[in-house]
């Protein structure tokens, strides 16, 4: 008799235990809760200052989701050629590579939304289809910004990041001045972020 109480209590500790953990996981949407693992597809639209010109470029990646933090891939392209000091003159430039980041505190609907993009890229130049130029470089984009979950499937972000970029050859049609800068990304973030939760099972 004894042994079968001592093993119910036990058994509803464990279950109040595992009860406040899912609740402590538990993130906020605008529309209910979902939990925070899984994975996701992201649509990407960067907005990139070129030369003193902004510039879209668009893409995309996916990420695998730990907790607070997730790892991935992301793929970059101009959108459309990009003029420089010359109407005959046209640059084109891509770059991929892992993407990882920090997304805190995911309680909340509306949270901080850090990422680095790292990846390798190339330049090309065409001048007047008689001449072009291509140059391969190395990105590191770090970002930061807010995110909110709108529902339990679907998060949007927007940051505002640099761009470093590293091994471009020097050329008298541009400098590696003209290629880095600041950058704005609006990130849309699509999978599964975990099950859904009912806000009112554990209040």
């Amino acid at each position: 008799m004894k042994k079968s109480v001592f093993i119910a209590i036990l058994a509803l500790s464990a279950t109040q235990v595992f009860a406040q953990s899912w609740r402590s996981n538990s993130d906020a949407t605008l529309a209910n809760t979902t939990g925070r693992n899984g994975f996701f597809f992201s649509p990407l639209v960067e907005y990139s200052n070129l030369d003193k010109d902004w510039n879209t470029s668009v893409g995309g990646g996916f990420g695998f989701i730990a907790g607070d933090f997730f790892i991935g891939a992301y793929g970059l392209g101009m959108a459309d050629d990009n003029l420089l000091d010359s109407d005959f003159e046209t640059l084109k430039m891509g770059h991929g590579g892992f993407w990882v980041g920090y997304v805190t505190p995911q309680k909340s609907a509306l949270h901080l939304f850090t990422s680095v993009k790292a990846g390798w890229g190339a330049v090309n130049i065409n001048v007047d289809d008689d001449f072009s130029s291509d140059d391969a470089f190395f990105a590191f984009t770090p970002e930061a910004g807010l995110e909110v979950n709108v529902f339990r499937w679907f998060r949007i972000a927007g940051t505002v990041g640099y761009r470093f970029m590293n091994g471009l050859d020097n050329s008298p049609l541009y400098n590696r001045d003209e290629l880095e800068g600041m950058t704005g990304t609006i990130t849309f973030r699509i999978g599964g972020f975990g099950r859904e939760r009912n806000r009112d099972r554990w209040d």
